[in-house]
């Protein structure tokens, strides 16, 4: 009996969406991120010891998980260009405020976002920590507003937050049916020769 790891096609894509906990703002666009970084440093220290041939090695933690990438936004037409969906954005890299605040208070952060396209993890809350705008020379309409904008983000994410426990166990299921699959494809890979790896 063969096994099918395979999930049917769906006839609907996730859309691209981040999601502004603090200002309560749902930001999402017809274009998607550029290549996603998705790095976590792993600290590690040598420590030396005299007279010794090597340097015992000595865990330090983890550092936080992080996100960038580059999200292109185009609006071509002749009034406000991508002002409004560039305004979401720029809430996103000053202090946090209620909407009914009109100014920002002293020691608010930067909003948090839920985040999930393209990481294969479960949505998950992060901090901004980057949040630059690039206009592009020549696509600028009539009245001076930008219609050709990347907007490069950093996020970090926040483990102390209650989703992240669930991707905890997201992570080791996935891992232990990783394990499965990989064996599988493996054995399926000598016994059939022709059969594709990918």
């Amino acid at each position: 009996m063969a096994l099918n790891f395979n999930l049917p096609k769906f006839n609907f894509n996730v859309p691209w969406f981040i999601y502004d906990i603090n200002n309560y703002q749902l930001i999402t666009s017809r274009t998607i991120p550029s290549d996603i970084a998705d790095s976590k440093d792993i600290i590690l220290s040598e420590a030396p010891v005299p007279g010794s041939n090597f340097m015992p090695i000595n865990y330090g933690g983890g550092g936080n998980r992080k996100i960038s990438f580059t999200l292109p936004i185009v609006n071509r037409n002749n009034s406000i260009g991508n002002l409004l969906l560039l305004k979401q954005f720029d809430m996103l890299r000053n202090q946090y405020t209620s909407l009914v605040d009109v100014f920002s208070a002293q020691f608010k952060p930067t909003p948090r976002v839920l985040y999930y396209y393209g990481l294969g993890s479960i949505p998950l809350v992060y901090w901004v920590k980057k949040c630059d705008f690039t206009h592009k020379q020549g696509l600028v309409n009539e009245l001076a507003f930008p219609q050709f904008t990347e907007v490069s983000m950093e996020l970090w994410l926040d483990e102390k937050n209650m989703l992240y426990r669930a991707e905890e166990i997201f992570r080791k299921v996935s891992a232990l049916a990783g394990m499965v699959v990989g064996v599988y494809d493996l054995v399926t890979s000598y016994t059939q020769p022709n059969k594709r790896p990918y």
